[in-house]
């Protein structure tokens, strides 16, 4: 409750200052845009804030969402959840050269049937989680907030900009896994006006921290503990009894922009991240027992030629490298133990390639109606490949696939906006490969293995739907209501899992 009152208090710092303006429908086309995010990556940069919209918007919004499957198709993230919350996002154009943005966000709820899983955060720290064999619901807890500032002085554009997370996770019953993490990254951003065009390079720091362990409150009920290590593998060792682990990352984010200062031209963007996941046994004085070094790489290019109808392609890379590092500990001395050596054990390799386009055109029928319609394709391939030393394991595959997403707005004078989006995306497998040590596995870990294998290839299917009514009432001088659903599905062999979010809130 307090951080709702938190919530609500930092939205009272605009209201004065939005609601003396006079807001309606056309300050919100901008921003929910699906054309305006075309080439959004380049707000990575806190230096391009500044011209991110023309106009100032502030969403406040209550939340529910819920998400239901027939079987799970990742089990160590559980098949259904049901989270509600309250969030509030502001984007303000303080004056001709100043822009501040945030936000806020509160969220509750239970994540159910989690397996093979104890640890927070599971697609950040994957494959190096606790986790048992019995597994159950998690309950969850988790408040976000952040900002930033954006300035220019002449050809020169400055931003700042600081996002944190906190979340906590735990399970009422045996066996009761608690996980307490915080999230901080801090970013800063510079460009440079040259000719045409905006040039920007920012940097960053990221730091991460978890603490983790498993309780058990009846004696009788105790089960093993285990410390994976990825492809269906643990720390053999340290399987059992003990179950307290803190992981702590200090990483870099740096970054490279070009956007054109008109509507048309050449865009760039190019993001290195680096995160050094460190694996720590709280009971084995600190004992380091693995470090996953995370590399991502994202780049995208892209032209924009036109205005009421725009036309935009483009192509993008995305590639992400986990490398773990094990450590073997040497014999125990009055329960310390020391690191000898450490070994290249675990790899996953990800890559994403796309090539895509986009395109807008608005309607106006020389009425107070208008209609705003965007189109946006793309095809890819994807190859991911997880490699175990010893014994030896392999899991790859790869796949073709093809998205297509669309957006319709129907805006009716200053008072109604109607948002139509859709999103619709088919992967094709073209090849898989498994190699397990089959003889050498119990049968649990070995259907875990061949769960996750099969989700991995099989062809899949995602669609969703958003649709949302905005409203502003004459009366209500700049301040508007708003509905949003939002309903999507995703279609494996066997699996069907649905999601329906719903979400009312104001703008202003």
């Amino acid at each position: 409750m307090k951080i709702i009152l938190v919530i609500l208090a930092f939205c009272s710092l605009f209201v004065n200052r939005l609601w003396a303006k006079d807001k309606d429908t056309i300050s919100l086309t901008e921003h929910l845009s699906l054309w305006k995010r075309t080439f959004n990556e380049v707000e990575r940069n806190p230096a391009f804030m500044h011209d991110a919209y023309a106009t100032s918007m502030t969403y406040m919004q209550l939340k529910l969402d819920n998400q239901t499957a027939n079987r799970a198709i990742q089990l160590e993230k559980g098949s259904s959840h049901t989270l509600m919350g309250a969030s509030v996002k502001s984007f303000l154009k303080l004056n001709q050269h100043q822009t501040v943005w945030g936000y806020a966000s509160y969220r509750i709820g239970r994540k159910r049937q989690i397996m093979f899983n104890s640890t927070s955060d599971y697609d950040l720290l994957y494959p190096y989680v606790m986790g048992d064999t019995l597994g159950g619901n998690l309950e969850n807890e988790q408040y976000a907030f952040g900002g930033g500032y954006g300035t220019d002085a002449g050809r020169w554009h400055w931003g700042a900009e600081m996002k944190f997370r906190a979340e906590h996770e735990y399970r009422t019953i045996d066996p009761r896994p608690r996980g307490i993490a915080t999230d901080l990254t801090l970013r800063l951003g510079v460009a440079y006006q040259l000719s045409n065009y905006k040039l920007g390079m920012g940097a960053g720091v990221r730091t991460y921290k978890q603490t983790n362990n498993v309780d058990f409150y009846n004696p009788l009920g105790v089960i093993p503990v285990y410390h994976f290590t990825g492809l269906g593998t643990d720390y053999v060792r340290f399987a059992g009894a003990i179950r307290s682990s803190y992981y702590k990352a200090t990483g870099f984010i740096v970054d490279f922009q070009m956007v054109p200062l008109l509507a048309n031209g050449f865009y760039f963007s190019l993001q290195q991240t680096f995160m050094p996941y460190q694996n720590i046994l709280t009971e084995l004085n600190a004992l380091p027992i693995s470090k996953l070094n995370v590399n991502e790489t994202e780049v995208k290019i892209g032209w924009k030629l036109g205005r009421k109808f725009a036309f935009a392609p483009y192509a993008g890379l995305y590639r992400e490298l986990r490398e773990g590092n094990e450590c073997v500990a040497g014999s125990s001395s009055s329960t310390e133990y020391k690191s000898l050596i450490t070994l290249s054990m675990f790899s996953n390799k990800k890559t994403e390639v796309y090539l895509g386009s986009a395109v807008h055109w608005q309607l106006d029928k020389q009425t107070k109606n208008t209609h705003d319609f965007t189109l946006d394709g793309r095809l890819g391939w994807l190859d991911e490949r997880a490699e175990y030393v010893d014994l030896k394991r392999e899991m790859s595959y790869r796949k073709v696939f093809a998205r297509l997403a669309w957006q319709w707005m129907w805006q009716s004078g200053k008072q109604w906006l109607i948002r139509w989006d859709g999103n619709v995306a088919h992967y094709h497998n073209t090849s898989r490969h498994i190699l397990m040590p089959y003889a050498w596995m119990d049968k649990q870990i070995t259907s875990l293995v061949d769960h996750t294998y099969a989700m991995k290839t099989a062809h899949q299917w995602n669609c969703s739907t958003t649709s949302q009514v905005y409203h502003y009432p004459e009366r209500w001088k700049g301040v508007g209501i708003f509905l949003s659903v939002e309903a999507a599905m995703e279609h494996l062999t066997n699996i069907r899992q649905y999601q329906i979010q719903t979400s009312v809130g104001f703008t202003f």
